[in-house]
């Protein structure tokens, strides 16, 4: 499971490095032609996307195996996430 994580971290790592690598490269100006860091960044996506499919394959397996495909899915909402701050209390954050 380490393995799981440990390789989700290095994809996840590996596409915000693709992304600074666009963004310090365009300047948000559009550039001719297909710019070999979006490349880059697309594959980096992609690789990351099925990573996490495949990661999510073996959580589904685990599940199986320890009889917890009775629990509900967690469903996270991606316009606020709960987050703790200074005073304890839970705010949400827009991203």
């Amino acid at each position: 499971m380490d393995a799981v994580v440990d390789t989700l971290d290095k994809k996840y790592d590996e596409l915000l490095t693709a992304l600074a690598i666009v963004l310090e490269t365009n300047g948000g100006e559009k550039p001719e032609g297909v710019d070999p860091s979006l490349e880059s960044f697309k594959k980096s996506l992609l690789s990351f996307q099925a990573y996490c499919d495949e990661a999510h394959g073996f959580v589904e397996t685990l599940k199986h195996n320890v009889g917890c495909e009775k629990f509900p899915e967690l469903v996270i909402d991606s316009d606020s996430i709960p987050i703790k701050i200074d005073d304890e209390k839970t705010s949400k954050t827009e991203i």
